[in-house]
């Protein structure tokens, strides 16, 4: 037997949830048999999904998340990737631990101390992400490097 999709069982049961709610209570118990069988439900789960099929589900829109960097943390996470020259999230990661640091030592980063942990803590991740406008400025674009044959 091929197992349903989701889609395909909530499908099913809204097309049996007219005739469930209208119904006696034999009509129910046949009905119910028959979405059990068809969709792999459980009868508890099938009778709660047959009651609530036809109720209209109100869709509450997610409050956005704060930032968790301000724009003083990704300016300085910028300038920590151009310092050692533009590597991947990867490679930078591990080296903010030392770089932010002496950077701050030589007043060459003006972040303060919780600008600082957050940058030290960054993952590649979201280091990537927070430098992807400053990385496709560095793309060349048009005739790259010309060959040695033509000179």
């Amino acid at each position: 037997m091929m197992e349903l999709t989701m889609a395909t069982r909530k499908t099913i049961t809204k097309a049996q949830a007219v005739r469930y709610r209208m119904g006696s209570r034999a009509v129910k118990s046949e009905i119910l048999y028959v979405v059990c069988a068809v969709t792999g439900y459980h009868p508890d789960y099938a009778r709660r999904a047959l009651r609530t099929a036809l109720k209209p589900r109100e869709v509450k829109a997610r409050a956005p998340r704060p930032p968790k960097y301000d724009a003083e943390v990704v300016a300085a996470l910028e300038k920590c990737w151009a310092v050692a020259n533009a590597p991947a999230g990867k490679r930078l990661a591990p080296l903010l631990a030392e770089l932010v640091p002496v950077l701050r030592r030589y007043r060459e980063l003006d972040i303060d101390e919780d600008g600082a942990v957050l940058l030290v803590s960054m993952s590649a991740a979201t280091i990537d992400r927070r430098l992807a406008s400053a990385s496709a400025k560095l793309i060349i674009k048009g005739p790259h490097i010309p060959s040695l044959d033509r000179c």
